[in-house]
C-alpha cells in the first residue's frame, strides 16, 4: 500500500467514477484501475461495487475512507513541514471568481510558482455558486469566492473586503444627487447572473426599499457587464477599486446611492476534512497578495495586519447572514 493508491481511492469517491478520477489526476483510467486493484489486494477486500455505471463504495470502502484521508493528509503535512517545499509536486485545482482572476490573482500565482515550482495548477474561473458546487462535489481543492459562505463542511479564510458601488456611463445623464432604489429603478439595471454572490444582494437591496428589480440584462462575466455599462446601456454595481481608472477617464461615473450596499467579503474556501498543507499555504499567500482591505457593512475601518485567523464558514457576520439567498 502507498499514498498514491490512497489518493486515487479518494479521488474516485469524490468524482464517482474511475474515468473522472483519472482525468482529475492527469493519468489514465488503466493506471487508476491498477492502483485500486493493488490497494484491494493489500487490504484483502473489495472497496468498490463495480456492478453499476458509477463506482459505489462497499461497506468496507466506506470504512476505509476517513482513514485514507487522514493518512494522505499526514503524509502531505510531513512532506511539507520536513521535506524541501520546492520538491513538492502534484496538481491542485483552484477556482476563482472573475473579479479576482482579472485583478490580483496573477500576483498570487507568481508567489505560488516561486514557492512550489513543481506543483501544477488548474484554474477554473466562474461565479461563486458554481465554484462552491464544484468544491463541494470534489472537483476543486480550493475556491476563492465572494462570501461569506455558510457551509458546515467548508472552512473559510477571510481575504478582506471590497467596496461595490453603482456606476453608469456619463452619457446617461443621471442626476448628480443621492439616489434611492426607487430612483435607480428608472434606468435599465445590468447584473451578474443568478449564480453570482451579487445577484441576490442587489435583488434584496431593491425589494427591501420598495423598488422593483427587473434586470435588463444578466451575464456571468463582470467585464462584459462593465463594458455594457460604459456603452450607456444601463447602471451596474461594480467594484470601485477595479474600475477606478475608468471613472478617472470619464468612461464611468460613480452614483451616490442610499442606503449603501454592504462591502463584499472575499474568502478562500476548502473542505474541512482536507488537510493538504499546500492549501493552507495558498490561503496565506492569497491574503498577502489580495488588494482588499478589512471593512464592515457600513464602510472602511482600520486595516489590520495580514494573516487573519480562520473563521468557520458556518458562522458569518450577522449582516452577511441577512444577505445570503
Amino acid at each position: 500500500m502507498n499514498i498514491r493508491q490512497l489518493e486515487t481511492f479518494i479521488r474516485i469517491t469524490e468524482h464517482g467514477s474511475f474515468a473522472a478520477a483519472a482525468k482529475a489526476l492527469f493519468t489514465t483510467q488503466s493506471t487508476v484501475s491498477a492502483r485500486i486493484r493493488e490497494l484491494e489486494a493489500y487490504i484483502g477486500v473489495d472497496l468498490f461495487d463495480r456492478s453499476g455505471h458509477r463506482a459505489h463504495l462497499t461497506p468496507r470502502g466506506l470504512e476505509l475512507l476517513p482513514y485514507a484521508r487522514q493518512m494522505v493528509g499526514i503524509a502531505s503535512e510531513m512532506n511539507f513541514r520536513i521535506g524541501d517545499r520546492k520538491a513538492i509536486s502534484g496538481v491542485l485545482r483552484v477556482g476563482v471568481v472573475g473579479l479576482v482572476a482579472y485583478t490580483w490573482f496573477p500576483k498570487l500565482m507568481d508567489a505560488l510558482r516561486a514557492k512550489f515550482p513543481k506543483v501544477a495548477f488548474t484554474i477554473d474561473v466562474s461565479l461563486t455558486r458554481v465554484l462552491i458546487d464544484r468544491l463541494r462535489a470534489g472537483d476543486l481543492d480550493l475556491a476563492i469566492v465572494a462570501g461569506p459562505v455558510a457551509e458546515p463542511n467548508l472552512e473559510s479564510h477571510s481575504l478582506g473586503y471590497d467596496e461595490f458601488v453603482w456606476m453608469a456611463s456619463p452619457r446617461l445623464k443621471i442626476p448628480q444627487r443621492v439616489l434611492a432604489p426607487t430612483d435607480l429603478q428608472r434606468w435599465p439595471v445590468l447584473s451578474l447572473s443568478e449564480e453570482s454572490h451579487h445577484h441576490p444582494v442587489i435583488e434584496r437591496w431593491f425589494h427591501d426599499n420598495g423598488a422593483a428589480y427587473r434586470p435588463a440584462a444578466a451575464c456571468n462575466n463582470m467585464t462584459v457587464i462593465a463594458g455594457l455599462t460604459m456603452a450607456g446601456l444601463g447602471v451596474c454595481l461594480l467594484p470601485r477599486l477595479c474600475y477606478g481608472k475608468d471613472v478617472k477617464a470619464g468612461r464611468l461615473r460613480v452614483l451616490e446611492t442610499r442606503p449603501k450596499i454592504p462591502h463584499v467579503e472575499f474568502v478562500a474556501l476548502s473542505k474541512s476534512n482536507d488537510r493538504h498543507p499546500v492549501i493552507s499555504a495558498i490561503t496565506e499567500l492569497a491574503t498577502e497578495a489580495s488588494e482588499l482591505t478589512l471593512s464592515d457593512a457600513s464602510g472602511p475601518v482600520a486595516t489590520e495586519a495580514r494573516g487573519r485567523k480562520r473563521r468557520p464558514a458556518s458562522t458569518p457576520p450577522e449582516y452577511a447572514r441577512r444577505r445570503l439567498p
